[in-house]
């Protein structure tokens, strides 16, 4: 359980915050502007097919005008085609009067707000409440005012078109405070009292209960919410709304928006100026498209602005760039010559290496050589410890037997006379000391190399080969050569006189042997004195 609290708090760093998630949301519709359009023109098809078939000219006229209302946020040349359709249609004083309405909210768009208001200001009022048209009345005077009060450049001097605007809201209100523009222009009179709080709450719940299908209201509503976030500080919630709104705009789809503008002008003093410098150009093509000649000037202002803005930081990327490449290059270079100095390094580290290596090798090779000799020295001097032991004991032995021989030959030679004594030394006992002397031999040699007969069988055919019990017992003559041939005595006659054995027999046997090796018969003997 302890590992879920964990993963939620994962979950939430990953997920976009709602200012990433709206910005996300208003490019992906950006992205589709186009299918948009082309839905909105498809539906205004059906409107121009209808209007074309329309068999009176107060069907002609109310398909008009809802093709001037389609029209009147998309394009001004549009909505002045069905104006003038309006105009030629209006058969009775209330679509007269609401196609005047239709014409001076159209002078608005297209930034003639003089001649509008002329207009607005001759209009005959005379009914207008029984025909149920005051709030449309009203509400025209008010975009007017609206608009003259934003731009306060031209018209009569000395007049206070602020006051006028409060007093068209004032009788708005009288009349309507229910639909969602009665509610609007509540929360604007809240705004410009400084109430804005009340303001900011009063849009809150119209965006509540606005229909979510409505993009024109809904744009509405989201544009005046985020201007209301902006007054009071709130730059954050400014650029949501704003988003939104601009996602509504693309929906309805509008090209005098607003809410894309401000949002550029936002994101631009706030530096973002890669994004304000796309969606200027963005809000500028469509009010150029739509001939919004009012807009068309501000946001090529603002776009000039923010070109130069951008060309600026371009510019001062571009001159961190030189500098970062120079700085680079100073450091490759410097890298460069470090590694040819390396290299170098490494070259003479490998050349002393490589005369290391071939010292270590002759130096091991001499270690060898020194250890095989030292094993040798080893081994002989462990042959003639043995050898010199064994027959300094045995010559005392005999030198102890040839006394007690002189001694009894005297004592015969006396007692027992010639005859006797001849006799005595034609006795065979000299034979008998022989094979005594080769049994300490053998002893002897196979205490020293114990593993002899294994080995000499290791070098022979199988079938030549030695039977190691018998051979322990006592060591055959061929076994007595090749011993004699591991001792140095490499000398045919001086083996045969050591054997007390004829030289043709030393020559038969070590021929013999040398036939029956396993390995090339010339390699026999060096082999077995290796041993």
């Amino acid at each position: 359980m302890k590992i879920l609290p964990g993963i939620l708090l994962f979950l939430t760093a990953c997920s976009p915050s709602p200012l990433q998630q709206a910005f996300r949301d208003l490019d992906r519709t950006i992205g589709m502007r186009e299918t948009y359009v082309e839905a909105f023109e498809q539906r205004n098809d059906s409107l121009r097919s209808a209007l074309r078939d329309a068999g009176s000219d107060s069907l002609r006229w109310a398909l008009s005008e809802r093709l001037y209302q389609s029209y009147h946020h998309f394009s001004v040349d549009s909505a002045g085609r069905y104006v003038t359709r309006m105009q030629q249609y209006a058969t009775s004083p209330e679509e007269e009067f609401r196609t005047r309405l239709s014409e001076i909210q159209l002078l608005v768009w297209s930034h003639d707000e003089g001649r509008a208001l002329n207009l607005y200001e001759a209009l005959d009022t005379t009914g207008i409440k029984a025909m149920g048209l005051l709030e449309e009345y009203l509400s025209g005077g008010i975009e007017i005012y609206t608009n003259i009060s934003r731009f306060p450049r031209f018209l009569r001097e000395g007049r206070n078109y602020s006051d006028d605007l409060h007093r068209l809201r004032e009788e708005y209100m009288a009349v309507d405070t229910v639909s969602y523009y009665g509610r609007k222009v509540m929360a604007q009179h809240f705004r410009d009292e400084g109430h804005l709080g009340k303001a900011l709450n009063l849009f809150r719940e119209c965006y509540e209960n606005a229909d979510k299908g409505n993009w024109h209201e809904l744009t509405s509503i989201q544009y005046n919410t985020a201007m209301l976030y902006g007054l009071l500080g709130d730059t954050e919630q400014k650029k949501i709304w704003l988003a939104e709104s601009a996602v509504s705009d693309f929906k309805a789809p509008n090209r005098d928006f607003l809410s894309l503008y401000e949002l550029a002008i936002t994101l631009y003093n706030e530096g973002d100026l890669s994004r304000a410098s796309r969606y200027i150009k963005i809000h500028f093509d469509d009010v150029l498209a739509g001939d919004f000649q009012a807009k068309v000037i501000r946001s090529s202002q603002a776009q000039n602005i923010i070109v130069e803005a951008s060309m600026r930081a371009e510019r001062s990327r571009r001159i961190i760039l030189i500098v970062g490449i120079i700085i680079l290059s100073a450091l490759l270079i410097v890298i460069l010559y470090m590694m040819r100095l390396a290299r170098r390094q490494a070259k003479w580290l490998a050349k002393a290496n490589e005369e290391l290596a071939e010292a270590n090798e002759s130096l091991e090779q001499a270690n060898k050589a020194l250890a095989g000799s030292n094993a040798a020295l080893a081994e002989a001097n462990k042959i003639k410890e043995n050898y010199v032991f064994r027959y300094m004991d045995l010559s005392i032995s005999y030198l102890d037997k040839v006394e007690e021989t002189r001694h009894m030959l005297r004592k015969v030679a006396k007692n027992e006379g010639t005859d006797a004594l001849l006799k005595m030394l034609r006795s065979p006992a000299g034979f008998a000391d022989y094979k005594e002397f080769y049994r300490i031999f053998d002893q002897t040699f196979l205490g020293i190399f114990p593993h002899f007969i294994e080995d000499v069988n290791a070098l022979l055919r199988e079938d030549a080969r030695f039977d190691e019990y018998s051979a322990r017992k006592s060591l055959p003559t061929e076994l007595r050569i090749l011993a004699a041939l591991k001792l140095g005595i490499d000398d045919s006659p001086k083996i045969a006189s050591f054997l007390k054995c004829s030289l043709s027999t030393v020559y038969t046997y070590r021929a013999k042997l040398r036939n029956q090796a396993t390995c090339p018969k010339e390699e026999f003997e060096q082999r077995v004195k290796c041993l």
